[in-house]
């Protein structure tokens, strides 16, 4: 069952200090995989790998573009484009993706990225998606950006059985920068660093997601870019952990493994 968009939303800003791995926020992330979880996987803490803060998303990111601005202009322009133009084959991928996000990448991968066939994955993906929503939460709250949604008449927007009525003259908004591609990207670069051989696969389906935002009237294209920014700095930043390293060796192994034809439940304990 597909969830509104306010609930995706709604899920995707909750942040806490020990954010708990809520139902809602597994299912978006995990997709289809989420169906096999236990009320104790349900229950269980998720905590990122960075603290609080650690990415300083006002030096990171440049203000999205003035309203009326040529480059805002440009924006509108192309999301127009892409929302009202998408053939119903794009539109239906643009739907399935706000959806989920993992098993959104599991032809490009080559391995369903569930807990079923790589939990090791998953745990890693799990503790840096916090990370990235936490960094995501921060720079929409500092730049609150309204959504297209809420300035133009859109013909349709994913998770909306019709479109709303755009505001007066709208002041805040998060739409800046792209949770959803902040997320994607993120998930792209750590499946890459577990399978590099895939990563042409992963990185062309992390594009094409981002791009699911526009043609769904949700973001801008210069939303779906500086969400890439972020993501990618989220990762540039973990690869100086040294758990999160030790996590990632972990994934890489299972990777080759399952990928090679073993189970992920028959490897032994990866210290």
């Amino acid at each position: 069952m597909r969830r509104l968009l306010t609930a995706i939303v709604a899920t995707m800003l909750a942040v806490t200090g020990a954010a708990t791995a809520s139902p809602e926020r597994v299912r978006l992330l995990e997709g289809a995989g989420a169906a096999d979880l236990s009320p104790q996987d349900l229950a269980e803490g998720v905590e990122g790998y960075l603290p609080g803060g650690a990415i300083d998303v006002g030096a990171l990111l440049q203000p999205p573009p003035k309203a009326d601005s040529t480059a805002d202009k440009a924006d509108v322009a192309l999301l127009r484009a892409a929302n009202g133009h998408a053939s119903e084959g794009r539109w239906q991928r643009a739907i399935d993706d706000d959806a989920s996000v993992y098993d959104r990448f599991d032809r490009a991968l080559g391995v369903p990225p569930d807990r079923r066939h790589l939990p090791r994955l998953i745990r890693v993906l799990n503790r840096v998606a916090q990370d990235v929503i936490a960094s995501t939460g921060e720079a929409k709250k500092h730049f609150a950006r309204p959504r297209p949604f809420q300035r133009f008449a859109l013909t349709r927007v994913c998770g909306m059985k019709a479109p709303p009525k755009p505001e007066p003259a709208p002041t805040k908004g998060g739409s800046y920068p792209s949770g959803h591609s902040s997320i994607s990207w993120a998930v792209a670069l750590v499946m890459m660093e577990a399978a590099p051989n895939r990563a042409q696969a992963l990185i062309a389906r992390a594009v094409d997601y981002g791009h699911s935002r526009v043609v769904c009237g949700l973001h801008f294209p210069s939303d779906i870019e500086a969400g890439r920014v972020l993501g990618a700095a989220v990762v540039d930043r973990l690869l100086a952990v040294p758990e999160f390293r030790r996590d990632l060796i972990c994934a890489k192994r299972e990777f080759s493994a399952v990928a090679a034809g073993e189970k992920s439940e028959d490897l032994p304990a990866c210290q």
